[in-house]
């Protein structure tokens, strides 16, 4: 679950951000705060993951914010909502420039960050975990959807994305093909430079025609094993 916290002096912008917010999936908005000294309060309450702040801030308030995020025990990902023209919405601190204009965004806009905001507070949580993960996330505009790692049947690299194959469903990674390879290798076996397949779910190998493909449990899709990867893979795995 990715904790946010709303401030917003006027409470506009911050409401409409709520009521979108809630309909996502593991996100939780845990408050809207109205200034710095109720934003500290629930900062302290409610260690929140993301902090959406919406400017203009007057500059007392802005002041305020600077030093309370400034604290050693006050790390949450920081967006500064709306955004100053020639900026996207980033999952940083964006300290403002005086008289500086700012521009009306969408809620679409609005999503997007929270989107890319949390992918770096999961990868926090990542490097601070000794053990590999047991899910995967998938993110999109309806939240943050988790996948159990041991129902991935075949993972294949698209482009800059990674597909998910369950048996009963596709979704889209974020991650790189290699990182996961590297973080599950002892779940997952590469049998092509694009693809994985989960050592578990593995029947066998079935040579078609002049190549071999692997043929995989609860999957009807049946990838080709590489020829440098073949005669590794003849050495563990029976042929059918």
């Amino acid at each position: 679950m990715i904790k946010v916290l709303i401030v917003d002096d006027e409470l506009l912008m911050g409401g409409a951000a709520q009521s979108l917010l809630t309909t996502m999936n593991n996100i939780r908005v845990v408050g809207v705060a109205d200034c710095s000294k109720a934003a500290a309060k629930l900062l302290d309450r409610h260690r929140p993951d993301i902090l959406l702040i919406k400017l203009p801030l007057s500059e007392q308030s802005q002041i305020s914010m600077d030093q309370l995020l400034e604290k050693p025990d006050t790390s949450p990902v920081v967006i500064y909502f709306p955004p100053f023209v020639g900026f996207e919405p980033l999952p940083r601190v964006l300290h403002p420039k005086p008289r500086c204009k700012v521009r009306q965004v969408s809620l679409d806009d609005l999503v997007t960050a929270v989107l890319k905001a949390s992918r770096e507070v999961i990868e926090r949580r990542r490097e601070n975990r000794a053990e590999p993960r047991t899910y995967l996330y998938v993110y999109s505009y309806l939240g943050i959807d988790k996948i159990p790692v041991n129902q991935v049947l075949l993972l294949q690299a698209d482009q800059k994305y990674v597909r998910a194959h369950m048996s009963d469903s596709v979704v889209t990674l974020n991650d790189s093909l290699v990182t996961l390879e590297n973080e599950f290798r002892q779940l997952f076996v590469r049998i092509h430079r694009n693809a994985l397949v989960a050592i578990d779910a593995i029947e066998g190998l079935i040579k078609v025609d002049n190549r071999i493909v692997v043929k995989i449990k609860n999957l009807a899709e049946q990838p080709t094993v590489s020829r440098r990867r073949a005669s590794y893979l003849r050495q563990l795995l029976p042929l059918l």
